[in-house]
């Protein structure tokens, strides 16, 4: 029972992970963008300006969604890889190197999401005036749908965990999402019932749910990241065919210190035969430069 309250036991070790998940969502929520459009909905000041005004105002609040959930994903993930995190630190770190690029993703994925949910109502709202067209058009913008939510649940992690150009992210994020469809409706289920409970039964639940749901797909995510990851060993013999041999690295250090080598002209290593007294043995069969006389005698 003891060891149930230990640092290292799981009372500690979960109760740990929740409040950083409790912390996470919560920040979350507000660099996200949602808390701060929440605010300003609950005063009534969007009344006093233009729906333009409105619209953009809150349309620049919530392209933030994508920095955030990386953010988030970044430091959860590291926990969930067992590595040494700083929760609040971490999330800044990714905050800020991530920024730039995860806004013009989100710009371009917002975008079109909003265009797409547009026309759906357009289509939905003007049935009569497109006639048969509606079965054909609808399906295909409710396809286009999809797969940008498709695009929207691995993107975040994968801003996360890798270093690419941005054409690339929204590419493989298409890519994995359609290749490992089992993944991806699990992610939907997920997420969906995230949006369900914290909307629909409690708004509290914002500042759980959340992080909860991200620390579950950053862990699904990570098994179908690692498909594209390269073996250790691999890259091991990658760099020895390369030239690079990590055990003639390791020998050369240990004979450094064992007398075997000595610095070159230009200040370098390199490996010498020595005797016993440690001095150096030139083979007959080394060619080396000597001082001589003019009778050709080395002085």
């Amino acid at each position: 029972m003891a060891k149930l309250f230990d640092m290292d036991g799981p009372f500690i070790k979960y109760g740990t992970l929740l409040f950083d998940m409790v912390m996470l969502s919560a920040v979350w929520a507000v660099t996200g963008g949602f808390v701060p459009v929440m605010l300003l909905l609950s005063t009534g000041i969007f009344g006093y300006v233009p729906l333009i005004v409105t619209v953009l105002i809150i349309y620049a609040f919530v392209l933030h969604w994508l920095i955030a959930t990386c953010s988030t994903m970044y430091s959860l993930g590291k926990k969930q890889r067992g590595t040494d995190t700083y929760t609040l630190r971490d999330f800044g770190h990714a905050f800020k190197l991530n920024y730039k690029q995860c806004m013009i993703i989100s710009l371009i994925i917002t975008t079109l999401v909003l265009l797409i949910a547009y026309n759906i109502w357009l289509i939905a709202y003007n049935k009569q005036s497109f006639g048969i067209m509606t079965y054909i058009i609808m399906p295909l913008e409710l396809l286009v749908g999809l797969e940008l939510i498709f695009v929207m649940l691995y993107i975040p992690n994968l801003v996360a965990r890798f270093d690419m150009k941005t054409k690339d992210f929204i590419k493989y994020s298409f890519l994995m999402a359609n290749k490992h469809l089992l993944t991806t409706l699990i992610l939907i289920v997920l997420f969906a019932g995230t949006v369900y409970l914290c909307v629909f039964v409690n708004m509290g639940l914002i500042i759980v749910l959340p992080g909860l749901y991200m620390y579950i797909a950053a862990a699904l995510l990570e098994r179908v990241f690692k498909n594209y990851m390269p073996n250790e060993d691999e890259e091991l013999e990658n760099e020895e065919i390369e030239g690079f041999s990590l055990d003639a690295e390791r020998q050369a250090i240990i004979d450094q210190y064992l007398n075997q080598s000595k610095f070159d002209d230009q200040g370098e290593y390199k490996i010498v035969k020595v005797d016993e007294e440690g001095k150096e043995i030139v083979e007959k069969d080394d060619y080396h430069i000597v001082k001589v006389d003019e009778n050709g005698n080395e002085l």
